[in-house]
């Protein structure tokens, strides 16, 4: 079966309000496009719901008639529209992996080595403690918070379940205060120039 386009109306059938054609559409061709962009996109199951959510309304927003070619045309937006949609998706993810990584990194170059005994070594340890503090403290308390479960080590699922979030919207805030922390790391590197 294609997803390009959806099954043919029946000619028997009366003509539907742009509504009641979404609202059937959504109904037979819902867990479909979820499969197609779970099995197409590799995307997980929650994900595929939220790409196809989208498009279903962005699809809403559009007025499709009445006319026996309404359907192919909502097949082909909904067949367009996913794939956009998917692909934004994965290219939006590569790009919050690709910050999370600078920032941790960046984050994690102050971090001491638990490994050093000198005095020299432990002096310089507690000036990066300081120093960590220091950029945390300029997070929210919120932020603050969630910070301290990261570099606490928990997973971005454990630190939803803790902060009583959803896994999205705890990406969503991870993101936030990591451009937050690169940006107060990075003004801090241009100060000491």
């Amino acid at each position: 079966m294609s997803y390009e386009g959806s099954s043919a109306k029946p000619q028997d059938q009366a003509p539907q309000s742009s509504s009641q054609l979404l609202k059937s559409y959504f109904l037979e061709n819902f867990g479909l496009w979820v499969g197609f962009v779970q099995s197409r996109f590799s995307l997980p199951r929650g994900d595929s719901e939220d790409v196809v959510m989208t498009a279903f309304r962005e699809a809403a927003a559009q007025e499709w008639g009445d006319g026996g070619d309404a359907l192919d045309r909502l097949g082909a937006f909904m067949g367009a529209r996913v794939q956009w949609r998917a692909k934004d998706h994965l290219k939006s993810e590569a790009r919050r992996l690709q910050h999370e990584v600078t920032c941790d990194t960046a984050v994690t170059q102050h971090l001491p080595d638990t490994g050093l005994a000198q005095p020299e070594q432990s002096f310089a340890e507690q000036e990066d403690r300081k120093w960590v503090h220091l950029v945390i403290q300029q997070l929210s308390p919120r932020d603050r918070k969630h910070a301290s479960l990261v570099l606490d080590g928990l997973t971005p699922q454990e630190c939803a379940l803790e902060l009583g979030l959803t896994e999205v919207n705890e990406r969503v805030r991870r993101h936030r205060w990591m451009s937050r922390v690169t940006q107060i790391v990075q003004q801090d590197r241009e100060e000491q120039r």
